[in-house]
C-alpha cells in the first residue's frame, strides 16, 4: 500500500505546483518509468478539485531521442489546459509542447525516479517562502553583474556576463498562461551573454544526457559559448556521442546558468536532485526556453552539467562558498 505522504504529495502538486482550477482540461503526462501508483495519486486529486482530468502513459523516449511525440501524445497535450509531467521523457523539448505552450497550456514537470525523499521533504517541509525570498535577492544582484565568475577546487574556471538579461526563479509553481515549470524548487536561472562565456567547465555532479553523476571528472572547454571541447572519461564520450547525434550545431552552445537553493537536495543520480542542492551550480547546453531571451534559441535536445560546490564571485564580490550564500 503507497504511503500516506504520497496522498498529500499528489495534492500539493495539483494545487499549489500546478495550480489547477475547477473545470480545467488536465492531463498526469507519465512513461513507462512512472511510478504509476503516484501517477493515480495525482489523477485522483485532479479529479478532487473538478478538473476533467486524465491520465496517460507512452513508452519511455531517451534523453538524446531527437524524435517527435506520436499523435495520440501530442494531441492530449493541445488539448490540456495543464500538463503534470511525472516522467522522464525530456516531452517539453517536443514540438507538440512548444505549440501547445504557444496557445497557453500551462507545464508542471517533475522525474521521481531516484529522487522519492527529495519528492516529497523538497516539496512538503521545505521553508518556501525562505527560498523565495533568497532568489528574489539573487535575482536583484544577477541583473546587475557586469562579471561572473565560477571556480572550484576541481578545475572550474569560467567567466561571463550576466547584465541586462532576464532571471528565472524555478519556483516550481506554473501559474499564468503558457508557462513550464519543475517542482520542487527553488532554483534561480539565467541565460548569460553568449560571447561573454570563456573557460572551462570541471563536471563532479550529474550529467543528462547521463547515468547520473560522473564516475570521473568530465572537463568541458568554452570558448564565446559554445563548447569547444570534452575530455575525460567514458562519462566524456558518451556525454559526447549524445550530442553530436542530435545534428544541430546549437547543442554545443550554453544555453543557461543555474544556482540551487532547496536545503532538502542532496548530492544523488537525479538530475533534477542534485542541481537544487544549495549552492550547485548547472549549466545547460542546447534547447533554450524563450523566457530566458537569449540567442540559442531552439535545438534538438537540452542537457545539463552539475558542479557540487564552486565558488560564485559576482563583479569581484565573493556569493558562493562552500554550499553556503555568503552574500545578497
Amino acid at each position: 500500500m503507497i504511503e500516506h505522504k504520497w496522498f498529500d504529495f499528489a495534492k500539493a502538486v495539483v494545487n499549489e505546483m500546478a495550480c489547477v482550477k475547477k473545470n480545467e482540461n488536465l492531463l498526469i503526462l507519465a512513461d513507462t518509468w512512472t511510478d504509476l501508483s503516484v501517477a493515480e495519486l495525482c489523477f485522483e486529486a485532479g479529479r478532487g478539485v473538478g478538473a476533467k482530468t486524465n491520465l496517460l502513459v507512452f513508452p519511455m523516449m531517451q534523453h538524446d531521442d531527437v524524435s517527435e511525440l506520436d499523435a495520440m501524445v501530442s494531441n492530449a497535450i493541445h488539448a490540456s489546459d495543464v500538463v503534470i509531467g511525472l516522467c522522464e521523457t525530456m516531452f517539453l523539448e517536443k514540438k507538440a509542447t512548444r505549440e501547445a505552450r504557444k496557445n497557453g497550456t500551462r507545464i508542471s514537470s517533475t522525474i521521481l525516479r531516484g529522487m522519492e525523499e527529495f519528492a516529497i521533504e523538497g516539496l512538503l517541509n521545505a521553508n518556501y517562502g525562505k527560498m523565495l525570498q533568497e532568489s528574489k535577492e539573487i535575482s536583484e544582484i544577477w541583473r546587475k553583474t557586469k562579471l561572473c565568475n565560477v571556480s572550484c577546487s576541481n578545475g572550474t574556471n569560467i567567466s561571463f556576463s550576466l547584465e541586462g538579461r532576464p532571471v528565472d526563479i524555478g519556483d516550481g509553481i506554473s501559474d499564468k498562461p503558457g508557462e513550464a515549470d519543475f517542482f520542487p524548487g527553488v532554483d534561480v536561472n539565467i541565460a548569460p551573454i553568449e560571447e561573454t562565456i570563456n573557460g572551462e567547465i570541471v563536471v563532479d555532479g550529474c550529467i543528462a544526457p547521463g547515468n547520473g553523476i560522473v564516475d570521473e571528472l568530465m572537463t568541458l572547454t568554452l570558448k564565446n559559448g559554445v563548447i569547444d571541447e570534452i575530455k575525460g572519461g567514458k562519462d566524456a564520450d558518451n556525454f559526447l556521442k549524445s550530442l553530436e547525434s542530435a545534428n544541430d550545431e546549437k547543442v554545443f552552445h550554453l544555453c543557461h546558468f543555474t544556482l540551487g537553493l532547496n536545503p532538502a537536495a542532496k548530492k544523488s543520480n537525479n538530475m533534477h536532485e542534485c542541481e537544487h542542492v544549495v549552492g550547485a551550480v548547472t549549466f545547460g547546453f542546447g534547447d533554450q526556453d524563450p523566457s530566458f531571451e537569449g540567442t540559442v534559441g531552439e535545438a534538438k535536445i537540452h542537457s545539463d552539467v552539475v558542479i557540487m560546490s564552486p565558488t560564485i564571485v559576482l563583479d569581484n564580490k565573493k556569493m558562493v562558498e562552500n554550499n553556503k550564500i555568503i552574500s545578497r
